[in-house]
């Protein structure tokens, strides 16, 4: 039986044409809000890598040759170049910026980026990464990101290529945990367009908030973000959730969930392509299982998603913690005797001990001779594993 990795992207014309559209319907509605900022923000593909090492000459190394192959795909595009300082990109000066990369020292912090635009723009392509220096490795992750446009999901092959991006990153840093999915790009000169990302993650539930990855790196050294469209784990968090088998059979009913392997860790994909949600709609259910799954490993010492908001204008701690639960499942209410079963699984009542059942949706919950049926609550216990 083939392997659920292998599964086409997409499985045939009409699903296509119908999520397509739908992403396409959402991308406008986001689209239109964003742009009362000016310089326009975009939606945006980004993807988000943590990983370890970034101070020795192998990582360097492969992180160079990372930068290398996105250059060499996106170059009629890419226009400016950071290393050290902000520069115009071309062949020479890519080729200085690449040499001084893999001469740098351990002691120095790796700070490079190549993009479609300057920083008072959003742009459309980039790639950067930021690795501390050697004294600081133990303490701090390494961080690599790509964005690329949001309609490159529209192409025949877009989301084919896309994972195929994905994996070859994780591959060539071996990664350690990330994500990748849809974001809110904003221009990169400063804070001040936080607000209109914090405004439109509200109303877009499966937007990415991904503002300043490098300041919470700190606290994902253990633990990870959560769930996007792409899910990354490492081998150490495989682990830690059970193994790859133990996912896979939890998973296993979703068949838009898929699971595809990287050298050093798994990659889960939440749905045929990204959600980005709307106001008013409910979260993708494909995301929702995903987030049960990894929840174990999220971070709970959430901070602040946005540094130094204002009153009511950006994150604050008490919104983030909140940002990070959004996926979570609401507490089921407890049913009283007599009352139809509200959802298939199992139930117990504390009215009676080892009382822990298997109902279907719409049975009648049942009462026990000593007690009258209105006291006898019973309560939603299901756990998935």
């Amino acid at each position: 039986m083939e392997d659920r990795e292998n599964k086409n992207v997409l499985q045939t014309v009409s699903e296509a044409q119908g999520i397509l559209g739908r992403l396409k319907y959402q991308a406008d509605q986001f689209l239109t809000d964003a742009a009362q900022c000016r310089p326009a923000a975009r939606l945006g593909l980004m993807t988000t890598l943590y990983f370890k090492q970034g101070h020795t000459p192998k990582t360097r190394q492969r992180v160079e040759e990372c930068f290398t192959h996105f250059y060499d795909t996106f170059r009629s595009v890419l226009d400016w170049q950071s290393y050290q300082r902000l520069r115009k990109l071309s062949p020479s000066s890519f080729s200085i910026c690449r040499r001084q990369v893999l001469d740098s020292s351990p002691d120095e912090p790796l700070l490079w980026s190549i993009s479609s635009a300057r920083p008072v723009e959003a742009a459309t392509h980039c790639m950067s990464v930021m690795a501390p220096p050697e004294s600081q490795a133990a303490t701090d992750h390494s961080c690599l990101k790509m964005l690329l446009p949001w309609s490159l999901l529209m192409d025949r092959d877009g989301a084919r290529v896309y994972e195929g991006w994905v994996k070859y990153l994780c591959n060539q840093i071996e990664a350690e945990h990330g994500y990748g999915g849809l974001v809110c790009v904003l221009p990169g000169d400063g804070l001040r367009y936080l607000p209109l990302e914090y405004r439109l993650a509200q109303d877009y539930i499966g937007l990415m908030v991904d503002a300043g990855p490098h300041m919470e790196s700190l606290r994902l050294l253990d633990r990870i973000k959560g769930v996007s469209w792409y899910s990354i784990l490492g081998n150490r968090f495989v682990s830690q959730l059970g193994g790859s088998d133990r996912l896979r059979r939890v998973l296993s009913a979703h068949s838009d969930v898929v699971f595809q392997t990287y050298e050093s860790g798994l990659m889960i994909r939440a749905g045929v392509l990204p959600a980005l949600g709307g106001k008013g709609e409910g979260p993708s259910n494909a995301y929702m299982v995903v987030n049960k799954v990894l929840k174990p490993i999220r971070v709970q010492d959430t901070g602040c998603l946005h540094p130094c908001p204002g009153r009511g204008i950006g994150f604050t701690e008490q919104s983030t913690a909140q940002w990070y639960a959004r996926f979570d499942e609401k507490p089921m209410a407890s049913v009283r005797a007599g009352q139809p079963c509200p959802q298939t699984g199992h139930w117990f009542s504390s009215a009676m001990a080892r009382s822990r059942r298997f109902f279907n949706k719409g049975d009648v919950m049942p009462a026990f001779e000593h007690l009258k049926a209105e006291r006898t609550q019973w309560f939603w216990t299901d756990v998935s594993g």
